[in-house]
């Protein structure tokens, strides 16, 4: 964007006298170009270059500091000072837009301020403008302090081409009034009385629940004073905004004591509590409160506020806080927003060291956000650092799934100074991958030198199952940092359907309020999980379908529906009831074969290095899925389906968990899951201490598994040779049958083991065995199977080896085949043989060599003497594991 920074006159002071003394040079006394009257005052304009030119420009905001307003929005033109007036302040005028008429074209324009009845201007700007996007104009500085009364811009050379103007055109000049207030936190203020809030009966003729009017009449202990403000915002149940009005007392007349405000909403008023926030010149000094349940009355609750008060710091923060007001519509708010306004005491004072310069108080924030979607919990963090003044210089979002795949697990914390940290799919932690992470979180959590902030994201679920395998984070996380973004509530998602209606055409009669207010009530257990894409949908196909259909059955060729007529929505629309059920039909239909996504995932596991006979019979059953399919499309019968549940069995490092995960993918393509990711867990996880444990675990990790692959590796561990119905994981197998016996479950259950072990499972429990049609086998590798693993890992990092180095490594593999047992570890042997041995010898050979220059080959080429030290490693390390390695299953 370009910016216009003119060059003024007072820019080229050093000090105050040296402007005072350009001012006389620019502005002689008595020589001023001409007069104006406004208001019955006559004004001095002082000397300036004009132009035949006009600046057009759209897109204005006036400011005095860090005060400002946009009257282009419908912002009062206040400014709102302390005490003192603020005389090292500058008024500064921003335009979005200026157009002079030409690119090369330079627009004479001045701008002048004054307060009323004060001939002389207080400030000014002299300057041009060109055409751009942008235009920043800073004026002199004040002479005197600003004090409360009424004053305006004068600007010449300028035209307002905004869609409505705000300026008042005097002659040659354009106007903009505009008022200095006293900031209302250094005022008395009166206290409410009485408060009664009504509705016009005329607006619930059609039902009470419809868009309007709302009253409220307060009786106050003293009436305002001139040239004073009350404003009110009337907000629903979880503090979104739903109307606003306000008042400001002439400087020539004296208050009532009695005020009535109008709340005129285009939103629903849905039954519920609302509170109004009444601010003396934008200070927050009381609440009224009321239930609204559709009658016209209603009697309120009044209190007066504090300046610490919950609401009064929240109603502030809404009103000029971006981050705060970044939040305005995130549903699921009601109660987390007060939740939030108790801790903003310590978040105004590091504010206020800030605007002083002194140290912030600095105090590690440790968070948890939970919330049934995982994205609400996502957005909420992102803005925690800001609402809240963490201040930390910068805000990440990790994914753990991503992190615990790094070979370095403290690496990705060790730069976490100053950083506002979010962490998000934080059940992995939890698994036996995640160990490693979690145990490097807590060491860093409990290191209280180093300045930064946490915030953990996941559901409800996932947190306490992280709570209870870490009492570090349990601990650390106080309850009141801990966040919970709850189900909407019905105006939530009420009023986000209207948004959605409101960007088409169509327009809600009163009828078509009132039925889409029930409609929303009755339904809301369905209606408030659908997010922006699902709301969309029912507004255009379901709701503008069923207006099509109404006006094409009514239609008149004699008498044609008026436009008015066309657009408007009425309460025979609605039909929510109706949609919903023909989304639950539509969902009953299989979903269909996306075959880009199946040839993608069949691709890629055509590209994993053996597993011919594996490759071969999953082709075969995912043939057969897609010829059912088709046969279904085309009406033929296609039998009775069979569940897909699937056992694995094979040693470690076969690919076991990377066949899954494309499983989970290919049956997603194929229609038969929605979602198609891979929940792992194992017996640990699954297995409760006490009776009825067992059950609340089984019963979360279902849910997660609604979708999905569940995957439980070393399976044959949930049951013993042992007849002790004490052994919960038997009732582990017992809560997964009541999943493998339904018909259509959403999920897919992947048991992974070794052969022996899993038959016996299987034999464990008569009804087990036959809910498993599917069973793969997963072969060991052959050597030069393990050759092509070990040469695409070095591939992949740009590496290659010498003939000599090559040779070597096939020996060794050839050797490790020769001599394995049960626990070898396959590709995960030869994987982590190159890379934490092969490669770091490698390293440490190349570094100990004093090389000249940059020799790319001698940082590519694997030697020899590499492999033959990472054999020599290996081989020691190999007997320390012989020695502790642990015993795999249960003793009888």
């Amino acid at each position: 964007m370009m910016k216009n920074n003119n060059s003024t006159l007072y820019e080229k002071s050093q000090d105050l006298d040296a402007f005072l003394t350009s001012w006389d040079a620019a502005c002689p006394t008595g020589e001023a170009a001409e007069n104006f009257s406004y208001k019955g005052c006559t004004y001095v304009v002082p000397d300036h270059a004009r132009g035949e030119r006009e600046c057009r420009f759209s897109g204005l905001r006036f400011s005095w500091g860090a005060r400002s307003f946009t009257p282009e929005k419908g912002e009062p033109a206040r400014f709102f000072i302390d005490g003192q007036g603020g005389r090292s302040e500058r008024f500064s005028l921003y335009m979005d837009v200026t157009d002079c008429g030409d690119e090369e074209g330079i627009c004479p324009t001045a701008f002048f301020v004054y307060r009323e009845g004060e001939p002389q201007p207080l400030a000014y700007h002299l300057g041009g403008q060109i055409t751009g996007l942008y235009s920043q104009n800073d004026f002199s500085p004040l002479k005197s302090p600003l004090t409360p009364g009424c004053y305006f811009l004068l600007a010449d050379g300028l035209v307002d081409d905004g869609e409505s103007s705000v300026f008042e055109t005097l002659g040659d000049y354009v106007c903009l009034p505009f008022v200095v207030m006293e900031a209302g936190d250094r005022l008395e203020h009166p206290s409410v009385l009485s408060a009664r809030a009504s509705r016009p009966k005329h607006t619930l003729e059609e039902g009470p629940w419809t868009s309007g009017m709302l009253r409220l009449k307060l009786c106050l202990s003293a009436p305002l004073r001139a040239g004073r403000e009350l404003s009110a915002v009337c907000y629903t149940e979880d503090w979104r905004q739903m109307a606003h009005d306000e008042r400001l007392q002439a400087s020539d007349k004296r208050g009532e004591q009695t005020l009535q405000l109008h709340f005129r909403s285009d939103l629903i008023w849905m039954p519920g509590r609302y509170v109004v926030v009444l601010c003396h010149n934008r200070e927050p000094f009381a609440s009224v409160a009321f239930d609204y349940r559709g009658e016209a009355d209603m009697p309120c609750v009044c209190r007066s506020l504090g300046p610490g008060d919950a609401e009064a710091l929240l109603a502030k923060s809404l009103a000029n806080h971006a981050a705060w007001q970044r939040t305005r519509d995130f549903s699921g708010m009601a109660r987390l927003r007060l939740q939030l306004a108790a801790l903003l005491p310590k978040s105004d004072y590091n504010s206020f060291c800030q605007e002083q310069q002194l140290a912030e108080l600095r105090e590690n924030v440790y968070a948890a956000v939970s919330a049934d979607v995982p994205f609400h919990a996502k957005r909420l963090a992102y803005c925690l650092p800001q609402m809240l003044n963490y201040c930390t210089t910068e805000t990440r979002q990790v994914d753990v799934e991503a992190w615990v795949k790094e070979d370095d697990p403290e690496a990705m914390l060790e730069e976490r100074a100053m950083h506002a940290l979010t962490l998000y799919n934080i059940g992995v932690f939890c698994l036996a991958e995640g160990r490693a992470c979690l145990a490097a979180l807590e060491k860093a959590v409990a290191d209280s030198f180093t300045f930064w902030a946490l915030t953990l994201c996941g559901t409800e679920d996932e947190l306490q199952r992280l709570f209870a395998c870490s009492p570090v984070l349990d601990r650390h996380i106080r309850p009141e940092y801990r966040f919970r973004v709850e189900r909407p509530v019905v105006s939530d998602t009420l009023h986000a359907l209207q948004r959605v209606i409101g960007e088409t055409a169509f327009r809600l009669d009163a009828s078509a309020e009132n039925a889409l207010a029930r409609q929303v009530m009755q339904c809301h257990d369905v209606v408030s999980l659908w997010d922006n894409n699902e709301q969309t949908c029912y507004v255009l196909r379901g709701l503008v379908g069923r207006i099509k259909q109404r006006i094409h059955g009514q239609y008149d060729s004699i008498r044609k529906p008026t436009r008015r007529e066309l657009v408007t929505v009425k309460a025979e629309d609605i039909a929510l009831a109706d949609w919903i059920q023909a989304l639950k039909e539509a969902s009953d239909e299989p979903v269909g074969v996306d075959e880009q996504a199946f040839a993608e995932s069949m691709k890629e596991l055509e590209a994993m290095v053996g597993l011919r006979t594996l490759k071969e019979t999953l082709s075969t059953t995912f043939c057969q899925v897609r010829f059912k399919e088709r046969r279904r499309r085309m009406g033929l019968p296609v039998g009775e389906e069979t569940a897909s549940h699937v056992i694995f069995t094979g040693n470690p490092g076969t690919g076991k968990t990377t066949v899954a995960r494309l499983l989970g993918r290919i049956y997603r393509a194929l229609g038969l899951l929605s979602k198609g990711e891979v929940i792992s867990t194992e017996r640990r996880e699954l297995v409760g201490e006490y009776i009825g444990q067992t059950e609340e675990k089984m019963n979360a990790i279902l849910r997660r598994a609604r979708g999905n692959v569940l995957f439980i590796d070393e399976a044959y561990s949930l049951c013993t040779d042992s007849d002790d119905r004490r052994d919960y994981g038997r009732h582990v197998v017992e809560s997964l049958l009541s999943v493998l016996t339904e018909p259509h479950p959403d999920m897919v259950v992947v048991l992974a083991g070794y052969d022996d072990e899993m038959e016996r499972l299987m034999q464990s429990n008569p009804g087990l065995k036959s809910r498993f049609p599917y069973k793969f086998h997963f072969d060991d590798y052959t050597a030069d199977e393990l050759m092509q693993i070990a040469g695409l890992t070095l591939e992949r990092g740009g590496y290659r080896l010498t003939p000599e180095a090559r040779e070597l490594l096939r020996d060794t593999v050839e050797n490790a085949l020769a001599h394995k047992d049960r626990f070898f570890a396959n590709a995960r042997w030869v994987n982590r043989f190159v890379t934490s041995g092969i490669l770091p010898a490698m390293a440490r050979r190349v570094m100990a060599m004093d090389v000249a220059g940059k020799d790319v080959e001698l940082y590519c080429t694997v030697e020899r003497a590499d492999v033959a030290e990472a054999i020599r490693l290996r081989a020691t390390a190999s007997a320390s594991d012989a020695k502790s390695r642990p015993r795999i299953g249960f003793k009888a």
